[in-house]
């Protein structure tokens, strides 16, 4: 089985799930969902994170989180250990508690932190355990509507200021507007591999991938690309400066910038892994690390060479599909 993509950096905001193994409850009452919610409480003193929605439902819970410092993985990680040991050690068993590793779906803030909350608020009333949101007590919905500001496990400010700046004209629509999407269905399905925004966002999430690391040998970012064969990315570029194959393929100073290019669009639009990228140019994986760096900051520096790039990226995806 593929192992999930797991994408950190400051200011990542994410839909998190933690199920019980075999779905098997992870309450055994109250006092189990109070113990989590100081759990919550804890960490976030102690890791800095912001924590905009969450439910406790029997089986699995819902966070909604957003990491200045880039580490969801300790936060986590310390979460449903803390959690474990603590229901281990109290209803006397041993083994795992949640069912493998947490499911993170790293997400665009500015388009779904509104829909996300909703469908994190609405879970119960989608399963059936109360008839209005409000009448479930362990979740963060009650501290939106009833909540004093600085006072709440959950940071609401920066959801109720999508309604109003005033805090009760704000609750009263952020209610409204949950109340108003009982038949709404979940943003997740829309997610490619684990990252749920447009194709602006995803590219600018797996241009930090690539930046980084040599991820896209990891299975999953493979459902968020669309994938080009690199051969046909090298004819692109070729195409374009009116050059032949070779004249990339092989390492020839006056065609330098160029090499450049198509090294970097390979690992834009093919989805191998840098050794696979280098076997084709006759290069090393560092020196494929390299190129994309040297082309990344010349985009960065020069408004007119990012055009240029994205007209060949272009022409690249446009020949794909007229094929």
């Amino acid at each position: 089985m593929a192992r999930q993509l797991r994408i950190e950096y400051e200011g990542g905001f994410y839909h998190i799930t933690s199920r019980g193994n075999q779905r098997e409850k992870i309450f055994g009452g109250a006092k189990d969902r109070e113990r989590l919610k100081t759990i919550l409480g804890r960490t976030k003193e102690r890791y800095g994170y912001l924590l905009h929605a969450y439910v406790f439902m029997s089986n699995h819970y819902h966070l909604l989180i957003e990491t200045p410092h880039a580490n969801l993985h300790r936060v986590m990680q310390n979460i449903n250990t803390s959690y474990t040991v603590f229901v281990n050690k109290k209803y006397h068993r041993s083994g795992h508690l949640f069912q493998g590793r947490y499911k993170a779906f790293i997400v665009d803030k500015d388009k779904y932190l509104l829909a996300l909350s909703r469908y994190i608020h609405l879970n119960p009333v989608r399963a059936g355990v109360v008839k209005r949101a409000e009448q479930f007590r362990w979740s963060s919905y009650q501290e939106y509507l009833y909540g004093r500001k600085g006072e709440t496990l959950t940071d609401t400010d920066e959801t109720l200021r999508f309604f109003s700046k005033q805090r009760a004209v704000a609750v009263r629509k952020y209610r409204e507007f949950v109340e108003a999407g009982t038949q709404r269905k979940s943003p997740l399905p829309g997610a490619m591999g684990s990252i749920l925004g447009d194709e602006g966002f995803r590219e600018g999430v797996l241009k930090f991938l690539r930046v980084t690391s040599d991820k896209v040998g990891i299975p999953e970012i493979r459902k968020i690309e669309r994938t080009h064969e690199i051969k046909d990315i090298v004819i692109g570029v070729a195409d374009y400066y009116g050059l032949r194959e070779s004249d990339l393929l092989r390492r020839r100073k006056r065609t330098e910038r160029q090499r450049k290019i198509g090294l970097y669009l390979s690992k834009l639009l093919s989805g191998k892994r840098n050794a696979d990228i280098g076997a084709v140019f006759g290069i090393t994986i560092q020196a494929v690390t390299n190129a994309v760096r040297d082309v990344d900051r010349r985009r960065e520096g020069y408004k007119r060479f990012d055009l240029e790039l994205k007209k060949i990226k272009e022409s690249i995806v446009t020949r794909r599909q007229s094929v």
